[in-house]
């Protein structure tokens, strides 16, 4: 029974496998198929808005057009993989370039200067949403775009007939201040600071070029300073204007493409917030452990150079489905600890598992930002709850096998998919594991860390997150050196020191003062000092092999892992 069991397991997680892998696949070729499509219809506009008017200019415009893009493509395919995960946020591309054509060739038809075009918005929300180098690429881009179809009415001496390169460099400039202004957003004022510099720069850029194109003739004729003046003030009010605009739609903007600012992050990491009150009061066991993985996880993404705020955040809200059931996890149960005794394996494992579900409801009513939410369901990723598992194998009287063969038994996933959720899922176990250690030293950490690392990364956890082998190392020196620091040896005082030593400690505890030991307790609860001397006892060894898994696991399974 058992033999066929194991198959009938491993038939089933077999398909899961494959037919998981052959969605992927098509989801894949339709997302690409479906992009293809946009971006042909996207060129045609832009086409449409240059206004060839022979057909011989339409056919270069779109074989040159043609060309860009497919070279666009595959460079910002390797400046920045995966810049556009989904439909939506390919969608939202399109639309903010088309609007930003539109905007311009409205500026050129009421005969305004082209400087006043809103190019700076599309900067800072292309630098809030994408990577820095794919940003300016797209900027630079865009700016190249607009100054073809900027008029020739200007007088100015062009390289180049078609464009317009003074103008071309001017929005070039601008576009790149406002991508590199708004990389860390931590007050909502910024992007008004951003624009007045980016402002600056068209002033600067508008007068060399001016300089350039009439020398000396500049500071004589009245005529072309007033020229100067009218264009520099429209690059000024620009940028100006831009930065107004980006700070007062701001939450929008963040909402429209589900990026997560410092300003944000900020705000969700005050104790007061609501979500993390009311764990706090419902789940303090729980909200202890956020702490603890907190610090444990924002130390390791600072060592491997990730995202620490995001890291920290997610830390915080990662496990807030448990306050709808926080007497089910061990780390809130007290006392009592036999609640799960009471209940089948299969309804254990259904409570422990649903806190993620639970969790993901949560944050979607409370509006976290998506990010947040996609940590909560791949800190577990598709692990097995161990404990339960080995519980119910125990109680049917089967044979022992490998965890992970019941995919019952496994949460829903996904996977870890960026470098701060995986970071989560591993300090949210080593945290748990090591609350369990008797006598915690610096090597048992070491063989504690580096065995949940192995475990995750051979039950494929991380083949989708971009965690490289070196960053994995980086990790678990961090996590030794965290838990080092966070469970450190104490000084033990003894009756033998006399009562000058009892006088010390009692002060120290008095005053509060950390920088003084305090007395630990014994394990019959009396101070370690008290009653009659006694030869000092040697904490028993933490218990080896199999047992000892099964003390782990057993923390493990209750506490959600």
């Amino acid at each position: 029974m058992a033999k066929r069991r194991k198959k009938l397991d491993e038939l089933l997680h077999s398909r899961r496998a494959s037919h998981e892998s052959v969605l992927e696949e098509k989801t894949q070729l339709s997302n690409f198929l479906f992009r293809c499509c946009v971006s042909v219809v996207l060129l045609l506009c832009l086409i449409a808005l240059a206004g060839p008017s022979t057909w011989s200019a339409a056919l270069g415009l779109s074989l040159l057009f043609g060309a860009l893009a497919i070279l666009g493509t595959v460079s910002v395919s390797r400046l920045a993989p995966g810049l556009f995960p989904g439909p939506s946020q390919f969608n939202q591309f399109i639309l903010l370039v088309l609007g930003t054509a539109l905007v311009y060739k409205f500026i050129l038809t009421k005969g305004w200067s082209p400087y006043l075009t809103p190019l700076p918005i599309l900067s800072m929300m292309l630098g809030l949403a994408y990577a820095q180098a794919a940003a300016v690429f797209i900027v630079a881009a865009m700016a190249f775009y607009l100054a073809l179809l900027a008029p020739f009415s200007s007088g100015m001496v062009l390289a180049f007939p078609l464009i317009d390169f003074p103008m071309a460099v001017v929005f070039s400039l601008g576009g790149v201040v406002s991508v590199l202004g708004v990389e860390r957003v931590r007050k909502q004022s910024r992007p008004v600071l951003v624009g007045f510099y980016c402002g600056l720069i068209h002033v600067l850029a508008i007068f060399c070029f001016e300089l350039m194109r009439v020398g000396d003739a500049l500071f004589l004729d009245s005529a072309l300073r007033e020229e100067l003046a009218r264009d520099a003030g429209f690059g000024l009010v620009s940028g100006i204007a831009s930065g107004a605009f980006v700070t007062s739609f701001l939450p929008a903007i963040e909402s429209f493409l589900g990026v997560v600012t410092e300003r944000r992050l900020l705000d969700l990491a005050d104790p007061s917030h609501k979500l993390l009150r009311i764990l706090r009061e419902r789940a303090p066991g729980t909200f202890q452990h956020t702490l603890g993985v907190q610090q444990l996880a924002r130390e390791a993404a600072e060592a491997i150079g990730a995202d620490v705020l995001l890291t920290e955040v997610g830390a915080y809200y990662h496990d807030i489905g448990k306050i709808f059931k926080p007497e089910y996890f061990v780390e809130n149960m007290g006392e009592d600890r036999s609640i799960h005794d009471r209940l089948r394996p299969s309804m254990s494992k259904m409570i422990i598992i649903s806190h993620v579900k639970d969790g993901m409801l949560l944050a979607r009513e409370e509006k976290l930002p998506q990010r947040i939410i996609d940590m909560i369901p791949m800190h577990h990723g598709t692990t097995v709850v161990e404990f339960f598992y080995r519980k119910a194998r125990k109680q049917s009287g089967e044979e022992e096998e490998t965890p992970g063969e019941d995919v019952s038994y496994r949460y829903s996933g996904p996977r870890p998919r960026f470098a701060e959720a995986g970071i989560l899922m591993l300090a949210d176990v080593v945290e748990a594991i090591a609350k369990t250690m008797i006598e915690p030293t610096p090597n048992r950490f070491r063989d504690m860390v580096h065995e949940v690392i192995m475990k995750r990364l051979e039950d494929g956890q991380f083949d989708l997150c971009p965690l490289t082998i070196a960053d994995l190392r980086k990790i678990e020196d961090s996590f030794v050196r965290t838990l080092t620091n966070m469970y450190h040896n104490r000084i033990r005082y003894s009756e033998a020191d006399g009562d000058e030593s009892r006088d010390v400690a009692t002060t120290a505890a008095t005053r509060g003062d950390r920088g003084e030991p305090k007395a630990r307790p014994s394990k019959n609860g009396r101070p370690s000092g008290g009653g009659k001397p006694r030869k000092e006892e040697r904490p028993e060894e933490p218990p080896t092999g199999r047992a000892g898994d099964q003390v782990v696991e057993h923390v493990k399974g209750a506490h959600g892992q």
